[in-house]
């Protein structure tokens, strides 16, 4: 989930704001403000993202998958998808006042995730307005390359173009709204040639329109996946659930779920070229 820093829109503002956990060398307060409003998302997207890989390795069998993870932070979604941890043991890991990743000893942490079962057939670039959570994924090894820009106010160099180029899948767990069209035009037409798949969780109440349309402009289909929608996190306040239900509304969005459980739910949506047939 990437830092509102530099996204503050209308809806951006009805958001409960974890950008000062976002911008430091180490994870630790980052897991706790997100455990603290039960975040779930990179967790429940994980299997979603497991069958889109298994998808695109029997279409593109060249190993390995280049993976852009737009709103990167920290590498939890890399993480996830290249070991067999879960989110909870993440939390443990970090939280926990002896857990193996509670140190700020950089080797700790190296030997912590190189002693996971690893996926090797999985290549990750981490794009973030965040340097620091970005080095930090790289330094310990969840990330093989970073992007560390706010797309929305400035372009891509040629360096960060030329790190993008050849991605297969473009993946985003919460970040649209913060991101905008900007952002991910800017991460498709430096990645284009390669037709990479988009897979999105879009936070409520953020819709997906206008990335949508844009895409359909290189070719992509987007599908709507309502059966796919997951649990994002718990409102932070009384305050937040009020202004996202309100929002909603004039949006005309169902809002059965956020009123009853208590959590804010993400739409999935999935962009494919129409030559994929996907």
């Amino acid at each position: 989930m990437m830092s509102m820093r530099g996204y503050e829109s209308g809806l951006g503002s009805a958001k409960h704001d974890f950008s000062p956990t976002y911008d430091q060398p180490w994870p630790h307060a980052y897991y706790q403000a997100h455990l603290a409003l039960d975040y779930m998302i990179c967790d429940r997207a994980r299997p979603v993202f497991e069958g889109i890989i298994e998808d695109l390795r029997r279409q593109r069998p060249r190993r390995p998958l280049k993976i852009v993870d737009v709103g990167a932070s920290y590498g939890l979604n890399a993480a996830l998808l290249r070991s067999r941890l879960t989110l909870d043991d993440l939390y443990a890991a970090y939280i926990l006042q002896d857990g193996p990743l509670s140190t700020h000893r950089l080797e700790d942490h190296r030997v912590f995730f190189t002693h996971q079962q690893r996926r090797e057939d999985l290549e990750f670039v981490g794009l973030d307005p965040s340097r620091r959570a970005l080095r930090y994924a790289r330094d310990v090894g969840l990330i093989e390359a970073a992007v560390a820009a706010n797309l929305e106010i400035e372009p891509l160099s040629v360096t960060d173009r030329d790190t993008l180029r050849g991605a297969d899948l473009i993946i985003s767990t919460g970040c649209v709204g913060y991101a905008t069209v900007r952002t991910f035009q800017q991460v498709y037409e430096a990645t284009a040639d390669s037709r990479p798949w988009v897979a999105s969780f879009a936070m409520h109440p953020f819709g997906y329109g206008e990335i949508a349309t844009m895409l359909a402009g290189f070719g992509l289909a987007t599908i709507a996946k309502p059966n796919l929608r997951q649990r994002q996190r718990r409102f932070s306040t009384a305050q937040e659930r009020a202004s996202i239900l309100a929002l909603m509304a004039e949006q005309g969005m169902d809002d059965r779920l956020e009123r009853t459980t208590g959590y804010i739910y993400a739409a999935f949506h999935l962009s494919t070229p129409r030559e994929d047939g996907a």
